[in-house]
């Protein structure tokens, strides 16, 4: 295989970029999240196992933590139409959930997510991101509530994102070019 990898956001700033995020994450959800009812944190498998474990581990508020499976790329392109392999059926009725996703590129997948879980009634949902890539958004309405970081339209490896599986281990957020 015949491809290049440069780095675009290395670890230790990914390290401290999670860090900042969970202690705003922690304050707006100090209040309405208790023992008694923890913020529900839903992580997309299976490229936002890594970003999830990190970020929750760093949370000072009572939480839960639970998986959905969703198919959105085929490849390095974004399938049509997004598919709940996992969590279809997860119950979210008055609960605070926030979602926890490797990359939100068209925002398909998160569209389909909020509707899923809007219509279980959730007390509220709320997107957290690694990366946001804005310029490749069709779901206009889709707009995530924590961001680590803005990228531009580059196909991006590492920290859980891979290419057909491959590169998921690598410790720095890296750009994919495949060679021509």
């Amino acid at each position: 295989m015949n491809e290049k990898l440069t780095v675009l956001i290395d670890h230790d700033t990914v390290v401290h970029r999670i860090a900042e995020l969970a202690k705003q994450i922690s304050a707006d959800y100090r209040t309405c999240c208790t023992a008694q009812n923890p913020l529900l944190v839903l992580c997309t498998l299976r490229g936002a196992v890594f970003f999830a474990s990190d970020l929750i581990r760093q949370l000072d508020i009572p939480c839960e933590l639970d998986f959905v499976k969703i198919h959105s790329y085929r490849g390095t392109r974004p399938a049509e139409i997004p598919v709940f392999d996992l969590g279809e059926n997860l119950s979210v009725e008055g609960r605070h959930v926030l979602i926890v996703e490797d990359i939100v590129d068209t925002g398909h997948t998160i569209e389909t997510m909020l509707k899923q879980f809007g219509r279980q009634q959730a007390e509220s949902v709320r997107v957290c991101t690694l990366l946001d890539k804005p310029s490749r958004r069709e779901a206009a309405e889709v707009i995530p509530d924590y961001v680590c970081f803005e990228i531009e339209d580059l196909f991006v490896v590492g920290w859980g994102l891979d290419y057909n599986e491959q590169y998921r281990l690598l410790p720095d957020v890296m750009v994919y070019h495949p060679e021509v």
